[in-house]
């Protein structure tokens, strides 16, 4: 059995001491009492495969057992991660039912979860935004909470939350060292290192790794330097204190999409522009994007009694970014004039190409602005939980409060104006850019929210039927100070959020549930243009069967939900009749909508094969039943590993072989409505072409030479697959061609 404890973190030290002293009052254990398992620790079973989990914290913040979850629960354990060569944290999610890429598949850690775009990365529980891929060397597993859940994320996305769990210090002495080189997004060199100060007392770990790989495109790059040192001390058996310090720095020449062709439309012609490399991309090296930032955590749990125990956890983040952003404007021909042969009927909101307007040597203008954000979040969260068992009952009580605060300030300047048209495929060579003088934006915001929750399980019939149900209450304040205008805004909000369902055992191995949940975001205020301040409600309804076989080596899980995210505003099409009503009326409030069925299989029939599998169909559309930009409703995605034996002649050897199936995807659509000519009634724009769908296969072989040494090579993209992982405008991003990377890791 290995332990990770998800315990709780604090920031003064006083305050930790205050809260332990109870601890110190329990009476010593004898060697004949079991220490009881903390409910904020999650057990691993190493006997029921690499790519099972039976018991996950991010639902609730405390241990649950995924077959008692009334919401979808995925965790992606370590292992998986280092057999599929985990480099982004997409490449391992994406096996996961619900979750897809999004717009931008080279940063931000961007990804669709059932349908709903998340940027940035939530690591233990805590969100923060990025403008670069968090570093897996980090992150020991990953839990994926789908749907809105009010007690981890209750002003999160309605989809769901990623949530990053981090390694953390073991009572065993063990690391590894490890290199990695290989044709694109590799050289990369990792440590992680873990050693016993003092037996069941004090143990420290450092983890770290350093990046410095060549990108697909010409000139792209991204390097990272990122550190994590850390310890635990037990205070008692029962009591630990565990303080993490990250730190990172970053560097990105990522494109930002490039031009997709002119007679792109529908469904044809959707390729890369005619006349550019697959590898072409428009930046010059000062076209970069930095962050570095640091990250304190610690994590405080005690057993205060047999039934009753606490956590405390703390949160500090700085980050400082410099980020370049370079697009271009619509396409021009040769002559200068306007050069887009893709064009809008205004009465039937469609795009079409007549087929005989031609621009075979498009021109552009480039255009962009440099971002100076900095930005500050806090958290402490203080939970406590008592458990209690009678004969063929058991109940389990929750409580806690949590404060975050977050702070941004934000500076924009553009690019000086260039008004030079670039051919692109005549030898074409990125230019220098000056910045204008004065700042386009200079903004400051605060935002602080506190939360009080309770939550509740009770597990009746011997476990047979289990019922739960929580309510968060929640209260969010925003400000906002616009340093050119001296303009002042604010925004508050208070949202009680509860949540339930129940589980019912048709057998010890096969559950049904139902759950409902709530969530509720701060929306932003534009009271110039009609917006008042308010916030955005969503809520879910899921329900779904569930089996768990053979002692756990096969877990399965059939879902539907049914998301509605309301409260949303939505420009007012009566203000795009001819004429236009003066002066225009403001928004109306609209609703968006996100249900369908989910599949997820993970299977391990044997010590030597292990496999996942999974299968998403679901509609996430408007009020208008428009689709989402980049946001597939079809995926699937499979992955099997076989280990050869410890005897024979292969022994040493695990091969495995995985594919993933993206469905296609509306592009963005240029504006919303049509502007038609009088006695016509605007309508919605559509998508002016669509992403087609793909697969990508990828396989991977590792061989163990002895005890120490061990070597992985991963192929990324085998059958060298041309596709679009995604779109932004009339930009594209191209897929990496069939990329083998080569790790060789000792372990010690």
């Amino acid at each position: 059995m290995r332990k990770y404890a998800l315990a709780t973190r604090t920031g003064t030290a006083a305050l930790i001491l205050a809260l332990c002293l109870p601890a110190f009052g329990q009476q010593p254990q004898t060697e004949e009492e079991v220490v009881r398992l903390s409910p904020f620790a999650v057990t691993e079973n190493a006997n029921i495969g690499r790519y099972q989990a039976a018991e996950a914290t991010s639902g609730t913040r405390v241990r649950m057992d995924l077959m008692d979850s009334t919401q979808s629960i995925s965790v992606v354990t370590n292992e998986f991660m280092q057999d599929i060569g985990t480099d982004r944290l997409l490449d391992a999610v994406k096996y996961v039912a619900g979750i897809g890429a999004s717009t931008q598949p080279n940063a931000l850690d961007a990804m669709n979860v059932r349908g709903f775009t998340n940027y940035g990365a939530t690591i233990d529980g805590f969100s923060q935004f990025n403008w670069v891929n968090q570093d897996p060397i980090v992150v020991e597993r990953i839990e994926i909470v789908k749907g809105p859940n009010a007690i981890i994320a209750p002003q999160g996305l309605p989809g769901g939350v990623v949530n990053n769990v981090t390694k953390r210090p073991l009572f065993t002495n063990k690391g590894y060292v490890s290199y990695q080189i290989g044709r694109w997004d590799a050289n990369r060199a990792a440590f992680d290192g873990n050693y016993v100060v003092r037996p069941d007392k004090l143990a420290v770990r450092v983890v770290g790794a350093v990046t410095d790989a060549d990108d697909y495109g010409q000139d792209e790059f991204h390097q990272n330097i990122t550190m994590m040192p850390m310890l635990t001390y037990r205070l008692s058996p029962t009591t630990e204190f565990t303080i993490q310090l990250q730190a990172y720095n970053a560097s990105v020449l990522a494109n930002n999409g490039n031009p997709i062709s002119v007679y792109a439309v529908g469904r044809s012609n959707v390729r890369l522009q005619e006349g550019l490399p697959r590898n072409f991309q428009m930046l010059g090296r000062n076209i970069t994007r930095h962050q570095n930032g640091q990250n304190t955590r610690f994590f405080f749990t005690s057993q205060i009694t047999d039934k009753l125990s606490t956590r405390l956890v703390g949160n500090w983040v700085e980050q400082s970014v410099r980020t370049n952003f370079l697009g271009v404007s619509r396409a021009f021909d040769a002559s200068g004039a306007p050069g887009e042969v893709v064009l809008l009927d205004p009465i039937t909101g469609e795009w079409s190409w007549d087929g005989v307007t031609l621009n075979n040597s498009p021109r552009y203008n480039l255009g962009g602005a440099n971002e100076w954000p900095k930005l500050n979040y806090g958290n402490l969260q203080n939970d406590f939980v008592y458990e209690h068992s009678a004969s063929t009952w058991k109940s389990q009580s929750v409580g806690g409060y949590a404060v975050n605060y977050n702070s941004q300030h934000q500076r924009i300047k553009n690019y000086t104006a260039d008004p030079t048209l670039y051919d692109f495929s005549n030898n074409f060579t990125p230019p220098p850019y000056t910045l204008e003088p004065n700042w386009r934006d200079n903004w400051s915001s605060r935002g602080r929210s506190t939360q009080v929750y309770i939550y509740e399980v009770l597990s009746l019939f011997e476990d047979r039927l289990v019922l739960s149900g929580s309510l968060s209450q929640n209260r969010y304040y925003s400000s906002n100070h616009d340093n050119l205008t001296n303009l002042r805004s604010q925004n508050k909000g208070e949202a009680t959020l509860p949540s339930g369902g129940l589980v019912y055992k048709i057998t010890p191995e096969v559950s049904a549930y139902y759950g409902f949940s709530k969530q509720e975001l701060l929306g932003g205020s534009d009271e110039a243009n009609g917006i008042p301040p308010h916030t955005v409600p969503s809520r879910q309804h899921e329900g779904g069967v569930r089996i768990r076989l053979f002692d756990g080596k096969l877990y399965a899980t059939l879902a539907y939900f049914d998301i509605m995210q309301s409260n949303l505003y939505q420009q007012n099409f009566a203000n795009y009749v001819t004429p236009r009503p003066v002066p225009p009326l403001p928004p109306v409030l609209t609703q968006r909508t996100s249900k369908g069925f989910e599949f997820e299989l993970s299977w391990s029939p044997t010590k030597n094969f292990s496999m996942v599998g999974s299968y998403t169909d679901y509609k996430n559309r408007d009020q208008d039943n428009m689709r989402y930009t980049n946001v597939p409703e079809k995926m699937a995605s499979i992955w099997g590993q076989y280990t050869f034996s410890d005897t024979g002649a292969l022994r040493g050897l695990a091969i495995g072989i995985g594919a993933s199936y993206t469905g296609e995807r509306p592009s963005d659509t240029i504006g919303q409505y049509t502007e038609p000519p009088a006695g016509y009634t605007p309508v919605r724009i559509q998508p002016s072409f669509w992403i087609p769908s793909y697969t990508v296969v990828e396989a991977s072989a590792s061989y163990r030479f002895n005890k120490y040494w061990r070597a992985n090579l991963v192929i990324k993209n085998l059958l060298d697959k041309d596709y679009i992982p995604g779109s932004f405008n009339r930009n594209i991003y191209v897929s990496t061609p069939i990329n083998p990377k080569l790790t060789l890791r000792y372990e010690f």
